[in-house]
């Protein structure tokens, strides 16, 4: 049960999230030893985590059959034991995020609310629910600024070519996990953007990012001052494999296919990381 619990609140993608919020202070030049900032990043996380805990939650029917080997659907894991994971996560979130003030406090309610409403609702209307996650996910490093400087203008503007970044690599990912999920969602009832316009249409709209994601990269990183060396790994770690998987997938998008691509850019969100930690 433990392990399957490990894998309800996905590690690899909730632990992420708060590095990002350490990246937002980073980018700053803020002290990364301050309480406050490692208190932020804990929210982030069980933020993060309840909204993995009840997106599986919401999403067992279609998990039978796109993702049977899922906690929920294998049955490493009850759907009671879930749900109190997720209510301690929400408390927990709550609690850390109040230790911060009231506006903190309110701004994790707001994100909590935005990922049951996606969980319960917005994940199904095309392009919506993809849209949310990449803003949600661009957002994250500005709690690493405001908890060490507060809302000042300057630190928060130095986080913007960031932000677009990582909005723009996260939507993509997101478009493409649609591809892969077509046969639940549709047997569920969710009509994602992939249903509405096709494989080749999802296609296109990545290829459109992977444009502006390169402009990014390639005009507002160096006009921001960031270094050369972000630009560098961001290309070639982020930009290629996201071209190659628009080449990969245009002539066939295979679910298998699919999955290679989705692994491939697990891995481009860490050089992703890596490249804005150098910024």
């Amino acid at each position: 049960m433990l392990f399957g619990l490990l894998r309800l609140v996905r590690l690899s993608n909730s632990l992420p999230a708060s590095v990002l919020v350490l990246l937002g202070a980073k980018l700053t030049d803020a002290s990364l030893i301050q309480p406050s900032l490692w208190i932020a990043m804990a929210a982030m996380w069980c933020i993060t985590a309840f909204g993995y805990v009840s997106n599986d939650l919401c999403d067992q029917a279609e998990d039978r059959i796109n993702k049977p080997d899922r906690p929920l659907p294998a049955g490493t894991v009850t759907s009671r034991q879930a749900l109190m994971v997720a209510f301690g996560l929400l408390l927990l979130a709550l609690s850390l995020s109040a230790s911060l003030g009231l506006l903190p406090l309110l701004i994790a309610l707001i994100v909590l609310i935005l990922l049951m409403l996606y969980n319960w609702r917005l994940k199904g209307l095309a392009g919506l629910g993809n849209s949310l996650i990449a803003g949600l996910a661009a957002g994250a490093p500005l709690a690493g600024a405001v908890a060490v400087h507060g809302w000042r203008y300057a630190p928060i503007n130095n986080l913007i070519p960031a932000a677009i970044a990582l909005g723009l690599f996260i939507l993509a990912r997101e478009l493409v996990k649609t591809i892969e999920d077509q046969v639940g969602d549709q047997l569920a009832g969710k009509w994602t953007l992939a249903q509405y316009i096709g494989v080749p249409g999802i296609v296109r709209i990545v290829a459109c990012l992977v444009i502006l994601l390169f402009f990014t990269v390639c005009w507002l990183f160096p006009w921001w001052g960031y270094t050369c060396s972000a630009s560098l790994i961001m290309v070639a770690g982020v930009n290629l494999p996201l071209i190659w998987t628009v080449c990969y997938l245009s002539p066939d998008a295979a679910v298998s296919r699919v999955r290679k691509c989705l692994a491939l850019l697990k891995g481009s969100y860490f050089f992703g990381l890596v490249a804005l930690w150098l910024a």
